[in-house]
C-alpha cells in the first residue's frame, strides 16, 4: 500500500512552485500573470490509494533485469522528452487565454467551444482560424499564417453545407462561426477590397438573426454575440461612409430590455449612430453648411455631458510629475486607468468628439467665430487627455512597471502578450489626435514619438504604420480616422 498524499487539484506550475492555484478555465491566474502556458489541473477522483504489492514487485523485478543486461558499445544516454505541442493548440489555448480572457472579453460566449471535441465542426474551425491568425499576428509566424488561411477555407466551406439545413442556420453556433470567420478577416486582412468584402460577414450574420429572430435571443451568451454584432457593423458603417443599418437599431432596441441604458457606455454608442447618419448626409450633401455646424454643436454638447456625467463609473487618477520624469508625459502629468478597457472606452468618447469639432471647424466660415473657437479649445483640451493616458502603459520605467514580468530588469526587460494589447488599443486615439487640424504641433511632435517609441520598444509594426501616415500627412491628403482604424486591424482589437 503506498500513500502519497492527499492529491491536490492545482494544475503542474503552481505545484512544482507550490502556489495557491485558483483553478481557473482556461488557464489560472497564476499561469496567465506571467505569461505561462497552463496545463490544466488534475482529476482528483482518478487518484486513490490503491494495493500496488503487485506493481512494487514488477518494477523491482525488472530493475534487476535492467541491471544485467549489457549496454551496447556507443548506445547513447539520453532522456526522453514530451513531444512538442501541436501549433493548433498552442495558437487556441493562447487565443483563450489571452483574447478572449484578457482583452477582448464580449467574446467569452465562445468559453463553451474551448474544447473542439464540444463544439461543431464549423464552429471549431473557424476559431481555430481565428487562433491561428491571432498567433501569426503576434508572432509573425509564416506557419501559422498559412495554417490559419487553411483552416479558413475548410470553416467557410463546413459553414455553407450548414447553412443549407434551415434547422442548422438557425441554431446559434452558426451565428458564432459567422463573426468569428469575420474576426479573422480583420486579423489576417485588415485591409480588403471593396465594401461588399468588408460587409460580408456582417450582413451574414444580420441575416442568420432575421432568420433566428431577435426574441429568441435572452441568454447571457446571446446577448453578448448580439452586441458583438452591433459594433462590428457599427464600425463597418463608419469606416465606407454608409448610415446605420436599421436592422441595428433593431438589435438595440431589443438589448434595451436588458441593459442598463444610464450607463454612459450605452449613451455614448446612441450619440455615435447619429455621427455615423451625419457623416454619411454630409458626404451626399444632403445638409447645407449652417444644418452641419448646428447638428454637429448638439451632438457636441450631449458627448460633453456624458464626458462630465461618466464618473463614478467611469474614473481615473491623474499623477503629477517631477522635472525628471517630464520627457515622458506631455503636461507634466499622466492619467491611471482602473484597466485597458476604460482607457478605450474613454478615448472612444474623446476621438468622437475630436471628429465632431474638427467637422464644426470645417464647416464655420469664420474662424473667429465663437462657435469655431469653442471647437478649437475641446480638441486642444481633449488631445492632452489622450496624451495623459499613454504613459500608464508605455513608460517601462515608471507608472507600467507593473506590468512587466517578476524577473524584468529596468534596463533590459520583455513584455507579456497582456502588456503588448495594452499599448494597441492606444493607437487609434493617438491617431485621431494628431490628425486633427486644431491639435498644437508639439503634440503631434510628441505623439509621433511615442509611436515611433511603442513600434520600436514593443515592437508593434501598426504603431509604425500609423506614425508613418502622420508623417506623411503635410505632404498628402489626409487619411480620415476611421480608415486608419481599419488599416490597424479595426474592431478585431477593441477591448
Amino acid at each position: 500500500m503506498v500513500f502519497r498524499g492527499e492529491p491536490s487539484r492545482a494544475c503542474q506550475r503552481c505545484r512544482d512552485r507550490k502556489l495557491r492555484c485558483n483553478l481557473q478555465r482556461p488557464s489560472c491566474s497564476s499561469c496567465l500573470r506571467v505569461g505561462s502556458r497552463c496545463y490544466g489541473y488534475r482529476d482528483v477522483s482518478s487518484l486513490r490509494i490503491e494495493d500496488e504489492t503487485q506493481l512494487m514487485h514488477m518494477k523491482a523485478a525488472s530493475a534487476g533485469k535492467l541491471a544485467t543486461k549489457p549496454k551496447r558499445i556507443g548506445q547513447a544516454s539520453f532522456k526522453l522528452s514530451h513531444l512538442p505541442l501541436d501549433l493548433q493548440v498552442q495558437a487556441r489555448e493562447l487565443f483563450f487565454a489571452y483574447y478572449i480572457a484578457d482583452f477582448s472579453r464580449a467574446w467569452d460566449f465562445l468559453y463553451r467551444s474551448f474544447d473542439p471535441r464540444s463544439a461543431p465542426e464549423h464552429l471549431s474551425l473557424s476559431i481555430d482560424a481565428a487562433s491561428l491568425a491571432f498567433l501569426s499576428h503576434h508572432t509573425s509566424s509564416p506557419s501559422a499564417q498559412t495554417l490559419g488561411r487553411r483552416k479558413y477555407v475548410s470553416a467557410l466551406r463546413k459553414t455553407t453545407k450548414v447553412l443549407q439545413d434551415s434547422k442548422m442556420a438557425q441554431d446559434t453556433s452558426t451565428l458564432e462561426a459567422s463573426l468569428v470567420l469575420d474576426l479573422f478577416e480583420k486579423i489576417a486582412d485588415p485591409k480588403p477590397n471593396g465594401v461588399v468584402a468588408q460587409r460580408a460577414h456582417v450582413d451574414g450574420a444580420l441575416a442568420l438573426i432575421k432568420i433566428k429572430g431577435l426574441h429568441t435571443f435572452t441568454d447571457t451568451g446571446g446577448l453578448k454575440a448580439l452586441t458583438r454584432l452591433a459594433l462590428n457593423a457599427v464600425v463597418v458603417s463608419m469606416s465606407v461612409g454608409n448610415s446605420v443599418p436599421h436592422e441595428i437599431l433593431e438589435i438595440r432596441e431589443h438589448m434595451a430590455n436588458y441593459a442598463d441604458v444610464s450607463h454612459p457606455k450605452w449613451r455614448l454608442t446612441n450619440i455615435t449612430l447619429e455621427v455615423i447618419d451625419l457623416v454619411c448626409d454630409i458626404k451626399k450633401d444632403r445638409l447645407t453648411r449652417e444644418e452641419q455646424v448646428r447638428i454637429c454643436v448638439d451632438l457636441a454638447q450631449r458627448l460633453e455631458i456624458v464626458d462630465r456625467e461618466a464618473s463614478p463609473k467611469w474614473s481615473y487618477q491623474r499623477i503629477y510629475v517631477g522635472k525628471d520624469q517630464e520627457n515622458t508625459s506631455l503636461d507634466g502629468f499622466y492619467d491611471v486607468y482602473p484597466s485597458r478597457m476604460e482607457t478605450q472606452t474613454w478615448n472612444v468618447l474623446r476621438c468622437v468628439r475630436i471628429v465632431l469639432c474638427d467637422m464644426i471647424i470645417g464647416s464655420c466660415t469664420n474662424a473667429e467665430d465663437a462657435v469655431s473657437k469653442r471647437a478649437y479649445e475641446t480638441i486642444v483640451l481633449v488631445v492632452q487627455e489622450i496624451c495623459a493616458a499613454v504613459p500608464q502603459m508605455t513608460d517601462c520605467n515608471g507608472p507600467a512597471r507593473h506590468r512587466l514580468p517578476a524577473e524584468s530588469k529596468s534596463c533590459s526587460h520583455a513584455h507579456t502578450l497582456s502588456h503588448f494589447l495594452d499599448t494597441y488599443i492606444l493607437l487609434h486615439g493617438l491617431y485621431v489626435a494628431a490628425w486633427s487640424h486644431a491639435c498644437p504641433p508639439r503634440a503631434k511632435e510628441w505623439i509621433i514619438k511615442q509611436l515611433d517609441h511603442i513600434a520600436v520598444h514593443f515592437r508593434v509594426k501598426e504603431a509604425a504604420t500609423v506614425a508613418a501616415i502622420l508623417k506623411m500627412q503635410e505632404q498628402k491628403a489626409r487619411i480620415g480616422p476611421w480608415e486608419v482604424y481599419r488599416i490597424i486591424g479595426s474592431y478585431a482589437f477593441a477591448a
